[in-house]
């Protein structure tokens, strides 16, 4: 009865500590013999305590290597349902709630568990800096004149190096830099499509897409989309027949906010279909490289036969999002795309370009974002644990594979933007569901982030958080 009691007491004591962050997600454990040593426990007791972890699905055994965090659950938690929006074009009137929540988050301490923003102790900053410093003082004289209006020819030969992680093979003059990926997708957007046009969309969907579309004067048409798999090919193929399309924008690697990856089959077809349609498909990439396994997922791009595909990216989640770097590769819209960047801007700043060229060639940009992604990965497993443990009953999460952003969907009762205001009171900013749809649909549904707040703080706030939520129920 003795051992009985030691075990459980080692197991509850080690399940604390990874439910803590002592011990991160996919971190070793000490071994048997230290556990024996650190309890002053016989090995049975150690083995026994490890195999009540394992039996909770909370560590694993590898041969010849030890023990292993694999989870913080020990428990299924059920996704939110497959979308149902209405399937006919609306206008999109989101920008002042953006602004608003956006502006809102930026106000001196707010703890920011809403906004899709990487955390700084994660980036590459210091390598940026140093970068940054050596190409000012060697490349100084490249300020005095205009760049390509493609971008630096330095930095697109190292991106055709990035695009191949993505199955995606391409020549550096198929390459435009531009100022962030929003950049990109306004670019793009304006060379396929004119006002009055129906762009269709993953429901829910990034804010700033939904912002882009109400900017230009255009409609959007909300396609259901899987919280897991993305948006269902089936459903775009229905709205193909029933409405006038004139682009479809999709994110299919680690969607915001959902977190969801499409698999390879589903972008095989969604590119074959729209190619047969000839409607062009806008791909939005910034999480793709933020992959919890490697190797990364292909993109929809890789699967382009004819230049269909448009697809935008930045460094913004990956490097830094204050250099405002991104880059697209427009397909067989390449030449309209140039003309219409050199118009709004002539060219993206020198110096960020050269930088960062130095750093993917070195190979630090592979090694920072893999280490980024085992750091999400962790905070990831960590805010789902803290959410089941803290949230009214009956709340949903995705689970993303990738990235730092995680779809809730709460009790109906609860509203979200009510949910929002409490929550600022407490000086903790979330973003509301009604900001990811052109139908102010997932009035009971938030997005939270993991990129810019961990550890204790993030504890503090989620529970906070989930108190507001639970006494919204009533």
């Amino acid at each position: 009865m003795q051992h009985n009691f030691l075990y459980e007491q080692i197991s509850k004591d080690i399940s604390s500590a990874i439910n803590d962050g002592e011990y991160h997600f996919n971190s070793r454990l000490p071994s048997l013999r230290e556990v024996s040593e650190m309890y002053s426990v016989s090995m049975a007791t150690a083995i026994q305590a490890y195999q009540t972890l394992e039996d909770k699905g909370l560590i694993e055994s590898r041969p010849k290597s030890g023990y292993y965090v694999t989870s913080m659950l020990n428990k299924q938690i059920a996704q939110p349902a497959i979308s149902q929006p209405t399937v006919t074009p609306t206008t999109v009137t989101v920008a002042q709630l953006a602004m608003t929540i956006v502006n809102d988050a930026r106000q001196p301490r707010v703890v920011n568990l809403g906004a899709a923003v990487p955390g700084t102790d994660v980036l590459p900053l210091g390598q940026l800096a140093r970068s940054m410093a050596g190409v000012s003082r060697r490349e100084w004289k490249a300020a005095g004149n205009y760049e390509d209006a493609r971008g630096n020819e330095v930095l697109r030969k190292e991106i055709t190096r990035l695009m191949r992680d993505t199955g995606c093979r391409c020549k550096a003059d198929e390459i435009i830099i531009t100022n962030g990926c929003l950049e990109a997708l306004n670019l793009a957007l304006r060379t396929v499509a004119k006002p009055g046009d129906t762009i269709a969309i993953e429901s829910p969907t990034y804010f700033g897409i939904l912002q882009t579309i109400e900017n230009l004067g255009m409609r959007a048409l909300e396609i259901p989309t899987h919280p897991a798999h993305g948006i269902e090919p089936d459903a775009l193929k229905h709205a193909l027949k029933k409405q006038k399309i004139s682009a479809c924008i999709l994110i299919p690697s680690f969607s915001n906010p959902l977190g969801s990856c499409m698999p390879e089959k589903n972008k095989q077809d969604i590119v074959a279909l729209l190619e047969k349609a000839k409607i062009p498909l806008i791909e939005d990439d910034v999480y793709g490289f933020l992959s919890y396994e490697q190797p990364r997922p292909k993109s929809a791009k890789s699967y382009d036969k004819t230049g269909n595909v448009i697809y935008c990216s930045s460094f913004s989640k990956t490097v830094a999002p204050g250099i405002r770097i991104g880059w697209m590769i427009p397909g067989r819209f390449t030449e309209q795309v140039a003309y219409q960047k050199f118009l709004d801007n002539i060219s993206t700043a020198v110096h960020p370009q050269l930088a960062l060229a130095e750093i993917i060639h070195r190979g630090q940009f592979k090694k920072a974002v893999r280490q980024s992604a085992r750091l999400y990965q962790h905070r990831m497993e960590q805010l789902r644990y803290w959410i089941t443990e803290y949230f009214p009953e009956g709340t949903r999460l995705t689970v993303p594979q990738g990235g730092f952003v995680i779809w809730l969907e709460l009790p109906k009762q609860i509203d979200a933007l009510e949910l929002y205001r409490k929550a600022m009171e407490k000086r903790i900013s979330i973003s509301p569901g009604q900001l990811f749809s052109s139908q102010t649909q997932y009035k009971h549904h938030i997005r939270l982030s993991c990129g810019a707040v961990d550890g204790e703080l993030a504890h503090k706030s989620v529970k906070t958080l989930g108190k507001l939520a639970k006494n919204l129920c009533y």
